[in-house]
């Protein structure tokens, strides 16, 4: 017991201080950007929709807004089957060059990029959530990037606009944590995976997905990472997130996020072979063992109690403040209150239960491939 709670305890250590310092050393070491020049290809903006009609004239009036040149962008609504207003808002616009894309049943994410990407006239493609706002310079600042030919897939800066609730408290916490790995995992060769609020691909790179994909923002870039080519980000590219998600809305999203990851680990081992050098590491590092890190916090729980005093005590001490402070901080969520120095723990442990619950039903093959947008 007492090798399971140290061993256990010193691989989160990894996950979260260590492996960050580590790629951190590495990328200063044999890290490098990509070319980055003002070049402007065929663009098709895809925004892919399933009943989004609380947000999507805001978001078609910031597509029309954005700096780049009009002849060679298209906007795309691609709607998974709507039933509200998305169709008709969508066809409003199409006298400004919205192109409406739309299937006549809910598919699910993977299947409906499958047959629209195929359909698109630009050489890059790019995703954007409705829910999310881009920047006017975004799109250039982000299509700049493929003026490297090594450059597969580009993914945007990601925020939180709302400052009144978890995902803005802790999530922005959280982002600023995942910003920091995906700019070292970027410089010193790809990212793994890309947020669905805004990246590009080649639209030559994109391959059929299969229906019972998860987490299409990952597993596309992770392709193109396979195939040789790098996926990189570009901080200065700018995407806001409007909606502000309920706490039971948050768990289910970071759940089905949980499931895709096992997903992936799956789908991608190959990515694990020593051959593929960094990429492997980062793989490794970041998202298999992420994977299994709330199996090994049950792991320090249960088995803590085995070791010596005062060692014992001590961490089981601080593992009760710990939880017993994101415990307090669902209660005050409960209640309609955010504190700002609780959210970080509450978040924190509302992923990794998350991603406990999203491997128990990966497991046992609980899931659905259709949309499920968390509110």
């Amino acid at each position: 017991m007492t090798f399971i709670c140290w061993g256990s305890l010193a691989t989160l250590g990894y996950i979260y201080f260590g492996y960050p310092l580590l790629v951190w050393m590495l990328a200063r070491l044999w890290g490098r950007e990509p070319v980055r020049e003002a070049v402007s290809p065929t663009v098709s903006l895809v925004i892919p929709a399933y009943n989004e009609e609380a947000h999507l004239r805001e978001k078609l009036r910031n597509s029309l807004s954005l700096d780049y040149p009009k002849d060679r962008l298209e906007i795309i609504v691609a709607s998974d089957g709507s039933t509200d207003q998305t169709n008709a808002i969508a066809q409003r616009f199409s006298a400004e060059g919205v192109r409406l894309l739309a299937m006549p049943a809910n598919v699910g994410k993977a299947m409906l990029l499958t047959r629209i990407v195929p359909q698109l006239r630009g050489e890059i493609v790019v995703f954007s959530d409705a829910s999310s706002e881009l920047w006017r310079d975004a799109l250039r600042l982000l299509v700049r990037n493929f003026a490297d030919r090594r450059v597969g897939c580009v993914c945007g800066l990601y925020r939180t606009k709302s400052s009144a609730d978890l995902r803005s408290q802790g999530e922005g916490l959280y982002w600023r944590y995942e910003t920091f790995l995906k700019r070292q995992e970027s410089r010193l060769h790809s990212i793994l995976g890309a947020h669905g609020a805004f990246y590009a691909i080649r639209q030559a790179l994109f391959r059929p997905l299969d229906a019972s994909l998860i987490n299409d923002d990952y597993l596309i870039p992770m392709r193109i990472v396979g195939e040789g080519y790098r996926a990189v980000y570009e901080p200065q590219a700018v995407a806001w997130e409007r909606e502000s998600v309920s706490l039971q809305g948050e768990f289910a999203r970071r759940r089905r996020i949980a499931m895709g990851n096992c997903q992936q680990v799956l789908a991608l081992r190959h990515l694990l072979h020593p051959a593929r050098g960094w990429v492997a590491l980062c793989f490794f590092s970041h998202k298999v063992l992420r994977t299994v890190a709330p199996l090994l916090m049950l792991a320090v729980l249960i088995s803590s109690q085995w070791l010596r005093q005062p060692w014992a005590a001590m961490l089981l001490l601080f593992q009760g403040i710990f939880y017993a402070s994101a415990f307090a901080g669902y209660l005050c969520q409960q209640r309609g209150r955010v504190v700002a120095w609780l959210s970080p723990q509450l978040y924190f442990c509302l992923g990794n239960l998350a991603m406990l619950a999203g491997l128990l039903r990966f497991v046992s093959r609980r899931h659905q491939p259709v949309w499920e947008r968390a509110r």
